[in-house]
């Protein structure tokens, strides 16, 4: 009994790791090839969003660093603590 045990796990230990290796013949070329393109994905629209999000930002900080020159040439402010918002005791 415990050889036949023995020998159907054997069994299906072989026959496991050889499908497991199938995918993998030298002649193949499948897995060398590069991903297919992001367009081609499922991804795409969330990364396409995720690019637009990020051209957004970067013309909001293009245009926060433009109006803040303006505000400085105006002022002739420079970058210091604002006064303290409590009274004096």
């Amino acid at each position: 009994m415990k050889s036949l045990v023995c020998a159907i796990l054997m069994t299906a230990l072989t026959l496991v790791l050889g499908a497991c290796d199938a995918g993998h013949s030298v002649g193949n070329t499948a897995g060398s090839q590069a991903p297919p393109p992001v367009s081609h994905t499922v991804f795409a629209p969330y990364v396409n969003d995720v690019n637009k999000a990020k051209q957004l930002q970067d013309t909001v900080n293009a245009q926060k660093q433009a109006l803040d020159r303006a505000i400085q040439a105006q002022t002739g402010a420079t970058r210091t603590p604002a006064p303290s918002a409590q009274s004096p005791r």
